[in-house]
């Protein structure tokens, strides 16, 4: 994900959470309805960077291992 679009992406999200956490308190007169929501809501998002970090990781060590190999069969 380019960097540009991940600040929107959180920024899209906080708004996001803010209405249900109004609707909650507002409408529903339910404020842990709505805490739970966003709750689920920013667990996902963090999950979703979590494995995006470590698939960037792992092709990071694929990478690393390719050029070791390259190196070790020229000597």
């Amino acid at each position: 994900m380019p960097s540009i679009i991940r600040p929107v992406a959180v920024g899209l999200l906080t708004v996001f959470s803010m209405l249900v956490l109004l609707y909650s308190l507002i409408i529903a007169q339910q404020i842990l309805l709505g805490v739970l929501a966003v709750g689920v809501i920013w667990f996902v998002y963090v999950l979703y960077r979590l494995l995006t970090i470590l698939d960037r990781i792992v092709t990071s060590l694929e990478q690393l291992v390719d050029q070791r190999v390259v190196s070790d069969s020229e000597a």
